[in-house]
């Protein structure tokens, strides 16, 4: 089915090749070419290691995100500048959202125009002025987009991306390469819905109950992460890893509290400027020590290690806001 699927793709390519479209598309890429060269821009994935990050403090850099990243958007004073999905199966998921929530804030979107799987996108995600469509047909790296090797991870298609608008430093974010086992239910070997809860990224609910993506493959997406340092590394792209924690090593670690260079005073507006997205009126002395037994109707503060791991379990109750100054806050939802 597969080696049927990819023929079937690889014959639509060639249909389309002179379309209006694509050269409209082609049109669209090398507008963007170079056009934030010798910037910098930090490529977010969505790993656990996200609640952990100050990430309020990204407000007016370049954002890249992926996937279901919309749910931290209630948490940040930022929307992000691009956003990317190359997954057929998150794809057709989430296509409402992506249509209606996400495309119309950000600057540029991406996805792929045919996946390999014999999908044709263009039937879930609409074609707006700010929509570019990828040429995945090749799993390998490419300099020259559209085309645009996945190579296992929207991250490393991401990547691809930013260099090919000119950006000279990209420091990732979230890459944790840490997948704990979660419930599913497995259509084929690939093909997975969720049972339950995600533990594998910022929120339970990513990849939550009845959700659908494709398994990853860790070792493979390692091999292919070593593959994109030895690419960019011969175009002079520099890329770091900026998260905390996680088993990526194949890029240089740095420090992500040093890069936004933000003063301390400008940190804290920065963090008001996030809770106060949701709510102008609630200032943190309206914010309780955390009590177990009453938690479920109050706003409260907890040092940032518990926070991190309550998050999983207040994400449906509360909006949690930091790490800041050593605590989290969780904005319990509709309060007044």
């Amino acid at each position: 089915m597969r080696v049927c699927n990819y023929t079937m793709f690889k014959l639509k390519r060639v249909l389309l090749k002179n379309d209006a479209d694509e050269k409209e598309n082609i049109a669209k890429f090398n507008t963007l070419h170079n056009k934030f060269k010798g910037k910098r821009i930090f490529v977010i994935g969505n790993g656990p290691s996200l609640n952990k990050l100050p990430l309020y403090l990204l407000k007016n850099e370049y954002t890249m995100c992926f996937n279901r990243f919309s749910l931290m958007e209630e948490r940040l004073n930022w929307m992000p500048n691009f956003y990317a999905v190359t997954d057929d199966l998150v794809i057709k998921d989430m296509a409402d959202s992506l249509n209606n929530e996400v495309i119309p804030k950000v600057d540029y979107a991406f996805f792929p125009d045919l996946h390999p799987s014999n999908v044709n996108v263009k039937k879930h995600i609409h074609n707006k002025h700010n929509v570019l469509w990828l040429h995945v047909d090749k799993p390998d790296f490419s300099d020259h987009l559209p085309n645009c090797g996945i190579n296992k991870t929207v991250v490393n298609a991401g990547i691809q991306i930013a260099a090919w608008m000119g950006f000279s430093e990209i420091y990732l974010l979230g890459v944790d390469m840490t997948f704990a086992d979660q419930n599913v239910k497995k259509s084929n070997s690939r093909n997975w819905e969720a049972k339950g809860d995600d533990p594998n990224h910022f929120d339970p609910r990513y990849f939550g109950k009845g959700r659908k993506y494709h398994n990853p493959g860790v070792a493979e997406m390692m091999e292919k992460f070593e593959k994109c340092k030895e690419f960019f590394d011969s175009r002079g792209v520099k890329i770091y890893n900026a998260g905390y924690g996680g088993k990526l090593e194949v890029f240089p670690r740095v420090k992500f509290e040093v890069l936004p260079g933000k003063s301390e005073q400008e940190q804290n507006e920065l963090f008001l400027d996030a809770m106060h997205q949701i709510n102008q009126t609630i200032q943190l002395g309206d914010y309780k020590p955390y009590q177990p037994d009453d938690a479920n109707e109050n706003n409260f503060f907890i040092p940032t290690d518990e926070g991190v791991k309550l998050i999983k379990e207040k994400i449906y109750s509360h909006i949690p806001f930091g790490p800041y100054h050593g605590n989290y806050y969780f904005l319990r939802r509709g309060k007044k």
